[in-house]
């Protein structure tokens, strides 16, 4: 067993089911494999423990541990730790799922955007101290390179010109290891366990399976406009590769090495959906523009999810027997017009609205109820239906629910306009959209329950040291059989 290292970079676990749970951390000041001992009790003491084995921190996984742990009580909260011989990590917690015949209510956290230099993780300090069975990270858990300013000790110098820009197996490495050192973000990880998926920063900013953003034409520049270091493919592959790596989940073998789609029963409730939205789509059309007409955002035939994953995906949901329905969506479902009709984000599923409709029109027909989508990638509230045709005259399938950004900045910074100015152009997306806060940074949080989902939005100061405070800023209800939203604050 190591005799020496440290746990510099926190615990985590992930992947709950009612009986079982993968528990993660990472050695650091090590220099070969290593032995540690890993230890899961009822009691934070550890005067009880259920078990406790060897598990090896492996050097071709930059020194991270991945064990599962099976054999556990559904329902029941576990404390877990890891061990060398002279010092053992924080001690993490985590609740198994309930039973599949369980009727508990359920409370789930989730959020997206934690650009590291944009501001502070509290958010992140603030979910540690909710109540929650689970925590979803719908993606951008890092950023690839330098995106924005915040305060002054939040400076990225990763990567091997010291910029924030990241491209080899080990600079992808040094980045997780820098955004995993942060302390507040580490209060996460050990509080609840989680489930992530990633998006586009975990890789290149709006990349589209095996190619960069079609928006960028220089196949020697980043869609950032940095010098190209390694090629795509192999930035890709790296990036793969770290995430894998830096997460409390199991990666698959052979030809779904990288598969991240995939399905988790929440007790007798609810099942969770998730879907990947960037390595098996084609490119953005017009060159992923932005505020711009594009009649090939409608075109039939482009593809969003990938063959498989899309035939996977649309028997799966009406195939379900779960109450609720539960979909981790990286990009927003809902239609964002500037003017009515005219998508204005080509990036996420308004760039690719003939599968939209494919999708979302079968499950109308086969009569799946109680859709709630749990969204990501825009940093600005939103909430509203989901139509078959992504926007208003559609019929209605569910609700969507978009969670903010946990510290990046938002459309008004992107777009060097007012928030003002977004809420009247807003107006297009009425009804289908009926709330928006494009300002503001947080979370969300949605307790499930038998008759009802209740969500509530909360926003967090971001760029103040320790300001942990929450303010609820939207609440909403969804009730089970109506597939709208109803907002109750």
């Amino acid at each position: 067993m190591a005799k020496n290292g440290k746990f510099a970079h926190g615990v985590a676990s992930g992947f709950p089911s009612p009986k079982g749970v993968t528990l993660w951390t990472r050695l650091s000041e090590v220099e070969r494999s290593s032995r540690l001992m890993l230890e899961v009790a009822t009691d934070d003491d550890f005067r009880r423990v259920v078990k406790r084995t060897r598990v090896t921190a492996d050097a071709g996984d930059d020194f991270t541990v991945h064990k599962r742990v099976t054999g556990l009580d559904p329902g029941r909260q576990y404390y877990y730790r890891f061990e060398t011989k002279n010092k053992h990590s924080r001690v993490g917690r985590f609740r198994t799922l309930p039973a599949p015949d369980s009727k508990q209510k359920l409370k789930i956290g989730f959020f997206s955007c934690q650009d590291y230099e944009a501001g502070y993780y509290n958010a992140q300090a603030a979910m540690a101290d909710e109540d929650l069975d689970l925590v979803i990270c719908l993606g951008d858990y890092i950023y690839e390179h330098k995106y924005y300013d915040g305060p002054a000790d939040r400076v990225d110098r990763t990567g091997v010109n010291e910029d924030g820009d990241v491209q080899s197996l080990d600079e992808y490495r040094q980045k997780y290891r820098m955004y995993q050192a942060d302390k507040q973000l580490q209060a996460l990880h050990a509080a609840h366990p989680w489930v992530t998926i990633w998006d586009d920063h975990e890789v290149e900013d709006n990349y589209a399976g095996d190619q960069a953003d079609s928006a960028q034409p220089d196949p020697n520049l980043e869609n950032s406009g940095y010098p190209r270091r390694v090629s795509f493919e192999r930035r890709r592959r790296n990036a793969y590769k770290a995430y894998f790596e830096a997460h409390p989940r199991l990666k698959r073998k052979g030809m779904e090495k990288n598969q991240i789609y995939g399905s988790i029963r929440l007790g007798g409730l609810a099942e969770l959906f998730l879907t990947d939205q960037r390595q098996y789509r084609d490119p953005q059309p017009c060159d992923d523009g932005v505020l711009t007409p594009c009649p090939d955002a409608q075109a039939p035939g482009r593809t969003f999810l990938g063959a498989e994953q899309k035939k996977w995906f649309k028997r799966a949901v009406p195939a379900s027997d779960a109450k609720w329905k539960l979909w981790a969506s990286e990009l927003m479902v809902m239609s964002v017009d500037v003017p009515a009709g005219q998508a204005a984000i080509l990036d996420s599923w308004d760039g690719y609205q003939a599968e939209r409709g494919e999708i979302l029109t079968h499950w109308k027909d086969k009569g799946v109820d109680n859709l709630v989508v749990l969204t990501g990638d825009i940093h600005t509230f939103f909430a509203g239906d989901v139509t078959t045709t992504g926007r208003q005259g559609g019929d209605p399938v569910g609700v969507e629910l978009v969670g903010g950004s946990a510290t990046s900045l938002g459309l008004p910074e992107y777009l060097n306009v007012d928030s003002s100015v977004l809420h009247a152009l807003a107006a297009a997306n009425d009804p289908h959209v009926k709330y928006a806060d494009f300002d503001r940074r947080g979370y969300a949080v949605i307790e499930v329950s038998k008759k009802r989902v209740r969500a509530q939005f909360k926003a967090v100061d971001a760029l103040t040291k320790r300001a942990t405070a929450t303010t609820t800023i939207g609440e909403f209800q969804i009730d089970a059989g109506d597939p709208t939203l109803h907002q109750l604050s």
